[in-house]
């Protein structure tokens, strides 16, 4: 294609209805002849050695139709409606000398030159596949210099330099200090902003905010009498307010949306920009957030569920029960997308199935979870994760529960009703499960929140409604719901109903028969040996660890929380025999070889033919590798039992100490479990030091065990490397531990307690050094939340500014409104 000649300069043209030369200004339509170049080179300024950076003007918001949202800027490239530009200047790809001003697209980062006479009119993008290549080429304004004061006298004038000199030294001096300070001086990088993206954040932080008296006459005269101060004068306060803050960062959040720069997911920012704009109660912009969304991340959809859903419970609370289940609906449509693998769906799948029960749609809810569950650390992070965020603000728990659950989305469901007031829906859902553990573990944690809620000081009795929900459970189940629902009372400073709780557990488990601790066989017996149901004793185990747990809360039952505790190991010790002695028996068998065993069971047994020696051999095997499975499974139940009573921080180190060192050193193999072998012992020196006992397990340990000392706990170590210099303690993390959902776990219970402790420079520290960025977005989130909560707000809006990722900045805006919002 050939394309238009000016016949002044000779230069191509593209556009086919230019009328004059882009470059040098003279007719398309006249005869070719030197005067008109010559014209338009006598008026071209002479061109600057250095330009400014492009200022682009984006296209103007449209008239948002409904369904359609429209919002300015880069996020609708496939569907702008370009109305200007078909006489726009065409941008070339390499300079001339007519062509010595440099743009850069702003859609498509293209660099392109223009005569210096195209500065300000609209023009095209030297890129012909840009997908919207028509912008505004930045203006050259010139300011007219103003005139130079008279020279001073040379003798003022030295005082004048030197007091300029300090003053500029004051304040360079000064400005790298406050830059020092700030909580994310670590990160590297450029800190771009706008000037409109650094008034909000001046806002936020209350130093963009005029004093309620400013502009008044009177001034600090008038605020004194006699150089007193004048009671009548009311304070001047630049605290901006929390609906001030929350709306700066809404609009924060959808200028961040827009870069395009140091942006890992412009989808997962507009996700977290509606989820906020929803909880604000701003549901138009939500809507707006969620339109945009889509048109830059079709491929991830399922980000819109979290935003639906909170637009489904802010749409529930006014009463638009119709609008609601649109939303649920539009919700439901996306869970074939969500991804198969990964902690995402099962945060989903917890908060969708919350919004299902409390819409009438248990059936569904409980289908959703058959489909989308897990019990390992995933799954169990997952849950602490939606308890700590859905519906409120709160610290994330190390645990909810003494043992980790079997269920925990539908136990997370069931808390995120109550914490949303969806009492009689929880009872209900918990009521609804198949299975009597997670009927169980369901039912506990709602009546610990309904003892809470409902106890009444010096009451002596429960709630009716516990009683009636747990008929159908097996007196250890029972028990377990009663333990919690006690836990509740004691929580709500109701310590008459805290006994009567414990009395109604001890009634249950009267009923349960403590039974005898299972020994290992001999040769013949184990031919014939069966184990006892383990359900029934694993039940009643964990049923007297709650007890134990609930008794230790009160420090007049101390006595009788260890008596509890050793009912709860001698259900345990009722499962299998002791880890010594079946993994010694197994372990000689496995020497043995098959052909030395069956020699052996030969004569043994007296066994004639060789056929039948092999049979009875490879039973006997079988046998024991049952004994030895059941074996470590009792071991692991009692080891996480106590796991989670040292975990509850409370006094029965000691009680513990006795029972672990009594069994990890016994002479008999029978009662023999190496408690040596588990974390245990460094936890107890972690609790213990500066005690007896504490020299006790070092001097048991020198005796028993391989190495000078017990490993040190690394949530242990990674705090007083945060304490002491926290430069140090992500590198030590990393080295500590491999990659799993345990060391999220650990970075984030690690952040929620240091924003728990008002210590969120000290958090933001650590987090800048995470080297995934998924991780520091989580982080952020959760850390602003709690910092905000508690009205720590400032290192919050500092940590904004500092980052540089603007799906982090996102990220702790989204965490700062949940804060405010709760606060």
């Amino acid at each position: 294609m050939d394309f238009p000649v000016c016949p002044a300069c000779h230069q191509s043209v593209i556009d086919d209805d230019a009328v004059d030369c882009p470059f040098c200004g003279a007719s398309m339509k006249g005869k070719p002849t030197a005067k008109p170049a010559a014209k338009a080179a006598a008026i071209a300024p002479k061109p600057e050695t250095t330009a400014s950076k492009p200022v682009v003007t984006k296209p103007v918001q449209g008239k948002s139709t409904p369904g359609k949202p429209t919002l300015p800027g880069d996020d609708f490239p496939f569907e702008a409606e370009l109305t200007t530009g078909k006489s726009a200047i065409q941008a070339m790809p390499n300079p001339t000398k007519q062509r010595t001003l440099k743009v850069v697209c702003p859609m498509c980062d293209t660099p392109g030159y223009l005569p210096p006479t195209a500065a300000g009119q609209e023009i095209r993008c030297a890129n012909a596949k840009c997908v919207m290549p028509v912008f505004t080429a930045p203006s050259e304004k010139k300011k007219e210099p103003e005139p130079a004061p008279p020279p001073l006298p040379r003798a003022n004038r030295m005082p004048l330099i030197a007091a300029a000199t300090v003053l500029v030294m004051a304040v360079v001096g000064g400005g790298l200090y406050f830059y020092s300070t700030l909580p994310g001086n670590a990160v590297k990088g450029p800190k771009t902003m706008s000037d409109e993206d650094k008034a909000l954040l001046a806002e936020m932080s209350g130093k963009g905010v005029k004093p309620a008296n400013a502009g008044k006459t009177g001034g600090k005269a008038a605020d004194q009498t006699n150089g007193e101060k004048n009671p009548n004068v009311v304070p001047q306060t630049s605290e901006p307010t929390a609906e001030v803050r929350i709306q700066d960062a809404l609009k924060l959040m959808q200028n961040f949306s827009l870069e395009k720069s140091k942006q890992r997911s412009k989808p997962y920012c507009r996700q977290l920009s509606a989820e906020a704009s929803a909880i604000a109660g701003d549901v138009k912009s939500a809507n707006e957030h969620l339109g945009q969304l889509l048109k830059v991340g079709n491929q991830v959809s399922y980000y819109q569920i979290t935003p639906l859903l909170e637009l489904f419970w802010r749409e529930s609370a006014a009463g638009d029960k119709k609008a609601a289940a649109s939303r649920l609906d539009a919700a439901m449509k996306e869970v074939s997308k969500i991804p198969k693998f990964g902690r995402t769906r099962l945060d989903i799948a917890g908060r969708l199935a919350t919004a299902l029960v409390a819409s009438g749609r248990v059936p569904d809810a409980k289908a959703l979870l058959k489909e989308i569950h897990s019990s390992d650390e995933e799954g169990q992070l997952a849950a602490k994760l939606q308890i700590a965020t859905d519906g409120h603000v709160a610290p994330l728990q190390e645990s909810y529960s003494l043992l980790p659950g079997q269920f925990p989305q539908a136990v997370a469901t069931t808390v995120s009703l109550m914490t949303r007031g969806q009492m009689e829906a929880a009872a209900n859902w918990a009521a609804a499960q198949d299975d009597d553990e997670a009927k169980t573990e369901c039912l506990a944690a709602w009546a610990e929140a309904v003892s809470r809620q409902n106890a009444k000081q010096g009451a002596t009795d429960v709630d009716g409604a516990i009683a009636a929900a747990l008929k159908s459970l097996s007196p250890a189940l029972a028990a377990r719901v009663w333990a919690r629902a006690g836990c509740g009372r004691i929580a709500a400073q109701d310590h008459a109903g805290a006994a009567a709780a414990v009395k109604l557990v001890q009634e249950s488990m009267a009923a349960v028969p403590v039974p005898q601790p299972v020994a290992m066989p001999n040769l013949k017996a184990t031919l014939r040996f069966k184990l006892p149901s383990a359900v029934p004793m694993v039940q009643a185990a964990i049923a007297m660890g709650e007890l134990a747990h609930l008794q230790s809360l009160s420090p007049e039952s101390k006595a009788d929380a260890e008596k509890s505790l050793e009912l709860a190991f001698a259900f345990a010790d009722g499962m299998a025999p002791f880890t010594a002695i079946a993994r010694k028996t197994y372990d000689e068998a496995e020497r043995r070889g098959p052909v030395g065993l069956r020699s052996f069971l030969k004569t043994e047994l007296k066994i004639k033919s060789d056929d039948e020696a092999r049979t009875v051999a490879s039973n006997y095997k079988t046998i024991l590798h049952d004994i030895v499975e059941a074996s470590n499974e009792r071991f692991e139940l009692q080891t996480k039992l106590l796991q989670g009573l040292l975990r509850s921080g409370l006094d029965l180190n000691h009680k513990i100490w006795i029972m672990v060192n009594a069994r990890a050193t016994s002479d008999d193999l029978n009662r023999r479990d190496d408690y040596f072998a588990t974390s245990i012992p460094g936890e107890l020196i972690e609790r213990m030091k500066g005690t007896v006992e504490e020299k006790a397990i070092r001097g048991a340990w020198s005796l028993h065990a391989k190495g000078d000392a017990p490993p040190r706990p690394v949530s242990a170590e990674l705090n007083d490397k945060l304490q002491a210099n926290p430069g140090t303690a992500v590198k030590y993390l990393s080295s500590a531990m491999p990659k799993s959902a345990a060391k999220d776990e650990l970075m984030l219970l690690t952040v929620s307690r240091l924003a728990e402790k008002d210590q969120l420079p000290v958090a933001f520290k650590f987090i800048a050094d995470l080297d995934d960025i998924v991780n520091r977005e989580e982080c952020y989130r959760l850390a602003a939340a709690i910092g905000a909560l508690r009205g720590q707000v400032a290192p919050v809006v500092s940590q904004i500014a500092a980052v540089v990722e603007h799906t982090e900045k996102v990220s702790l805006c989204r965490g700062l409104v949940a804060g405010l919002i709760d606060h």
